[in-house]
């Protein structure tokens, strides 16, 4: 017996403006706090909306239509996580290095993460970002098979 399958909404141009530009307001409050976990609001906003698209099976076909919006060029088939950071953080204070690491950061919570476990607690309670973003590497990453970009919705069980 399976369940009913997802519901997809369609995603008008202006809704997806409208969730990069609160990604970017998102960002913006990370740039002018002087809290340094200020940075979980804005991750936990990018986990969020990935994972719903990835619920409806849509997450790399929206991350595709966001890099499109914002004039990215993206040659290869994009990681959600990533281009979604890509189009809402300054370029100037968000480099390629920092872009990979939170988008690993976020590929370990969608795979281990608890469904009602905040994104932040989840992250602290794993060791940080740094750490998270090391265990995806060795867990999931480099040399492991592509699942295309699709965060799988978050289990009950957490890995060791």
């Amino acid at each position: 017996m399976h369940g009913p399958e997802p519901v997809t909404i369609p995603l008008s141009t202006e809704a997806m403006r409208a969730n990069l530009l609160r990604l970017e307001r998102e960002w913006e409050m990370v740039q002018e706090s002087r809290d340094r976990d200020a940075i979980y609001g804005y991750l936990t906003a990018v986990f969020e909306l990935v994972v719903c698209w990835a619920k409806e099976g849509k997450a790399v076909r929206r991350a595709c239509r966001a890099l499109y919006l914002r004039r990215h060029n993206s040659e290869r088939e994009p990681e959600p996580f990533s281009a979604l950071i890509r189009c809402t953080a300054d370029r100037g204070k968000l480099d390629d290095r920092m872009t990979s690491k939170y988008s690993r950061v976020l590929r370990y919570a969608a795979e281990y993460k608890d469904l009602d476990e905040p994104l932040r607690n989840f992250i602290k309670r794993k060791g940080g970002i740094n750490k998270c973003a090391s265990r995806f590497a060795r867990r999931l990453g480099r040399g492991r098979p592509d699942r295309a970009g699709m965060p799988r919705v978050s289990r009950s069980a957490s890995p060791p």
